[in-house]
């Protein structure tokens, strides 16, 4: 009778000729992990996701189809980098894997990838110089700017580890599209996240990582928005309105001086004595660097404002914390400025920023030159007073028509402008 000839059990190490790829999550944050030969790495995907979202056997995420591409193709890779080193006859080494699979071991480690780049410019241009040059309220906003533009690479390259070379002039439409898309941002606002990738890449090209900025020749346009400021007849009101409470009052002028003089919150809030200037002819007039960017106001006081400032000359209030004028928080302020809309039955929802709007529409309107009402708001450039400050209204055009009419009441210069 032949023997049988018994086939002997795989040994432990045949078995563990395979590497396993698995998702889990800490928290919303999925991360994936790999195993072979009894030894295992994990590390983050970038990618985030409810429990329930995630199918760990398929490697899915319910409701995101470009995050559930990113995890397949991340654990294809993972299997095809291993098979390679099986096939040249190296010995896996995780980290090794893990390193070319990411697009990290063939990089001049010198390098930073693209989001490593984007944390480096925001540490050093914003986060390095709150307080100095710019406030903590700017600063989160630029974070936030940094973290959209994340969530575009993880998203549309499914690749957190993305070269800086990688981009291409398209991305900055895509980026402005995806914003759009996303998180339901308007066109100015979608354009300033592909804006900042711009001036990232600049940075990066000062530090030699990057020879030219694939974003050179992008100029996106900009939409005007409609810039809501109070019409003349609307300060009458408030002016000739006067409240029981001392609060409202108290608003009501603050927001009435910010009218007259085109400060902001930030800047009427720290007004003090040491900003006023009085000139040779006894006029007064208001230098400040604003608190948001550090450039120079330059302000004539206007009789009315004048008047505010001798109101509170002796107010206990602005005695005591050494200013002009009795200031509140910024959401007090516009808190009660809601109420005061609604007592006075004005058009326009009242905010501490409806006055600089005020103010800027209101003296270019009657004539003042756009270059001093610039200089008068703090503003480098006047193409920023007339796009987002300036409100074009007919009853203006009506005024210096007729101021027109009046100068040129025989029509001679307007034959001879013909």
């Amino acid at each position: 009778m032949p023997k049988l000839k018994l086939v002997e059990p795989p040994t432990k190490e045949k078995r563990m000729k395979r590497m396993t790829v698995l998702p889990y999550l800490r928290g919303t944050n999925v991360y994936l992990k790999l195993f072979y030969n009894g030894k295992s790495l994990a590390f983050s995907t970038g990618l985030s996701c409810r429990p329930r979202q995630l199918d760990k056997k398929s490697l899915t995420i319910e409701g995101n189809e470009s995050a559930t591409n990113l995890l397949q193709s991340l654990r294809a890779d993972f299997q095809r980098t291993f098979t390679d080193f099986l096939l040249t006859q190296r010995t896996p080494d995780l980290a090794v894997i893990k390193a070319v699979v990411l697009q990290k071991s063939s990089a001049d480690p010198a390098i930073p990838t693209l989001i490593e780049c984007l944390e480096r410019f925001f540490k050093d241009e914003f986060e390095a110089l709150m307080g100095i040059d710019f406030e903590k309220k700017t600063v989160e906003k630029k974070r936030y700017i940094v973290q959209r533009i994340k969530q575009y690479v993880i998203t549309h390259h499914n690749n957190p580890h993305l070269e800086l070379s990688a981009l291409k002039l398209a991305d900055a439409q895509s980026l402005v599209n995806f914003c759009k898309r996303t998180f339901g941002h308007g066109h100015n606002h979608a354009v300033l996240h592909a804006e900042f990738l711009k001036r990232t890449l600049n940075y990066a090209i000062a530090h030699e990582w990057l020879d030219r900025n694939p974003f050179a020749f992008f100029r996106p346009r900009r939409d005007r928005k409609e810039v809501i400021a109070l019409k003349e007849a609307d300060i009458r009101t408030l002016e000739l309105t006067s409240f029981v409470g001392r609060e409202y009052n108290y608003v009501k002028d603050v927001f009435l001086f910010c009218c007259y003089t085109g400060l902001a919150y930030v800047d009427v809030s720290q007004l003090n004595a040491s900003h006023l200037v009085t000139l040779d002819n006894g006029s007064q007039l208001i230098k400040i660097k604003r608190g948001k960017n550090g450039n120079l106001c330059v302000i004539p006081l206007v009789p009315k404002a004048l008047q505010i400032l001798h109101k509170y000359a002796d107010n206990p209030d602005c005695t005591a914390n050494n200013r002009l004028l009795p200031v509140y928080a910024n959401q007090v302020m516009n808190r009660i400025l809601k109420e005061i809309q609604a007592i006075c039955k004005l058009p326009v929802r009242l905010t501490t920023h409806v006055a600089r709007k005020t103010c800027a529409s209101f003296y270019i309107a009657n004539g003042v030159p756009l270059t001093s009402v610039a200089t008068m708001l703090g503003h480098k450039k006047t193409s920023t007073t007339e796009q987002y400050y300036t409100q074009r209204t007919e009853e203006a055009v009506i005024r210096h028509m007729r101021e027109f009419q009046d100068r040129n009441q025989d029509g001679e210069a307007l034959n001879e402008a013909v």
